[in-house]
């Protein structure tokens, strides 16, 4: 089975992909990863390489492609990722594909704490995360013609996280994952 996980910023994705790895022994896909790689290789923040997918789309239709080549090849694979559901399509294997909301002012909590964030406010996480999606929906849109990738209706499996202990979060997707 190939799972996705998608959702908001400081929903959880990262840390619900690694506890599944780790109780299914699945490979992962962080396709996040693969950028923030790319941005600390040209001295960029995150939000700063973001901007520059805008004007070079090639570059992220090739990272695009790698996990959807990934998907068509390789079973028992979690991939995280803001629009892996819409490569899922091509798997050949069954998908489950996991949304993961939160309160905007949490998810920004939660993203603040990561290091490179360290130092910014709630309020400018916040601000940061919602141009950071406006500029996805934007670039989907251009790209592939998707309308939201946070619709609920592209996934199997919607949960917020909200006030939900990582464990809870767990705990839930491992009941719909087997169900």
């Amino acid at each position: 089975m190939i799972i996705t996980i998608g959702g908001n910023l400081g929903a959880g994705k990262t840390t619900l992909a690694n506890n599944l790895a780790n109780e299914l022994h699945y490979a992962q896909l962080y396709v996040g990863g693969i950028f923030r790689e790319m941005a600390a290789e040209k001295n960029l923040t995150i939000e700063q390489f973001y901007s520059q997918l805008k004007e070079d789309p090639a570059l992220e239709q090739a990272v695009d492609q790698r996990q959807a080549t990934m998907m068509r090849e390789k079973d028992d694979l979690i991939v995280q990722g803001r629009v892996a559901w819409y490569f899922a399509k091509t798997s050949p294997f069954k998908v489950f594909n996991i949304l993961l909301t939160v309160n905007p002012v949490t998810g920004a909590a939660r993203a603040g704490e990561k290091k490179e964030n360290i130092g910014k406010t709630t309020n400018e996480m916040a601000a940061a995360t919602a141009d950071r999606e406006k500029m996805e929906r934007e670039r989907y849109k251009m790209l592939y013609g998707i309308e939201n990738h946070l619709d609920p209706a592209q996934y199997d499996f919607v949960l917020d996280t909200t006030s939900l202990t990582e464990q809870e979060v767990f705990d839930r997707v491992m009941t719909a994952v087997k169900g």
